[in-house]
């Protein structure tokens, strides 16, 4: 009798197991369909926007010291993304007419993730490569943490964050290798501001998404956004030098990576914590450099572009890592 109960606790116990087991494969196949994918789509798409924009100044003769008419090009990327996210929202069926206490997130995500970061991304990138730049970009990642860290009761720093936030900020150190001259404020300043920016913003998404619509969010603030810059662009006499079809193509693009990836990443900065989609931020100097290589013809096989890029893709992996067999049940 008393093996035969023996007998029963260890089935039960294997059950058990085998239970858990499965619920744990469901679950991250879960944050595969739902996190993963759409994550690593944004970084992707981002991580192209550097060479982009440096080849959009080309294609619309705006030279690198121009910078109203940087702001005009960023204008129209951002005021067409807009509106393409809250025409695509409307054929979805969703409202596209914000209620009186939307504005406020909508000003809020407006003011940090198209304002401050595209005035000083548009500007820094006409003075820095497209490798460096991409580099730079990512450390909108420690930013986040450090920013989520000081708002967030559920979002603190732990050792190995702190750990990941100094291997990153010596990538960055490593660009300016040389002395300060190698590291310019006009160009390599300002992405890194922009990428401060971008940090804020992510908070700020985490703050006001949740409970609302993220294609309402994103349209309204791509759109006041893109308003505000060219606006700003036009008052200063910028202009768009040249229009061709490979231009508009171009900008085509640019449009419809906007469109797309922030109204991803506004959608799982509501569902996920900061420091769980800010994880994928690693991904975008990666994808970055390649596309600079790619579009740009840039050398990136260079010791101190190499460097940069371990240091600082891997400081964002190490900071943002965690067990996903103890906080898969929690987190998805």
């Amino acid at each position: 009798m008393e093996n035969m109960c023996r007998c029963g606790i260890i089935i039960r116990t294997v059950s058990k197991k085998k239970e858990r087991s499965e619920k744990m494969r469901e679950q991250k196949q879960a944050l595969l369909r739902q996190l993963y994918m759409p994550a690593v789509l944004c970084t992707a798409l981002w991580g192209s926007a550097a060479p982009c924009v440096k080849k959009g100044y080309a294609l619309f003769a705006i030279a690198a010291g121009d910078s109203f008419s940087q702001l005009v090009f960023a204008g129209w990327r951002f005021t067409l993304a807009g509106l393409l996210v809250l025409l695509v929202a409307k054929g979805m069926g969703h409202r596209i007419v914000p209620v009186r206490s939307e504005w406020k997130p909508i000003l809020w995500i407006s003011l940090f993730q198209s304002m401050l970061q595209y005035v000083c991304y548009y500007i820094g990138l006409s003075a820095t490569t497209g490798t460096k730049g991409s580099v730079l970009s990512g450390t909108q990642t420690f930013f986040a943490l450090l920013f989520a860290h000081l708002f967030l009761a559920n979002d603190k720093l732990n050792r190995r964050k702190t750990l990941g936030c100094l291997c990153g900020f010596a990538g960055v150190l490593v660009l300016g290798l040389g002395g300060l001259h190698g590291f310019q404020l006009r160009g390599d300043g300002l992405v890194l501001l922009s990428a401060a920016s971008a940090g804020a913003g992510a908070l700020v998404s985490r703050i006001f998404t949740p409970g609302r619509d993220p294609m309402l969010l994103t349209g309204w603030q791509l759109l006041l956004g893109g308003l505000l810059l060219g606006g700003i662009g036009a008052a200063g006499g910028g202009r768009l030098g040249a229009v061709s079809l490979p231009g508009a193509l171009l900008l085509a693009y640019m449009v419809m990576l906007s469109a797309a990836a922030f109204t991803i990443w506004t959608a799982l900065l509501g569902r996920f914590p900061v420091g769980k989609v800010t994880l994928f931020g690693f991904l975008i100097p990666v994808f970055g450099t390649l596309f600079s290589a790619l579009v740009l013809g840039e050398q990136i096989f260079t010791l101190r572009n190499l460097a940069a890029l371990a240091l600082v893709s891997g400081g964002i992996a190490v900071a943002n890592y965690v067990n996903e067999g103890k906080s898969s049940a929690k987190q998805a």
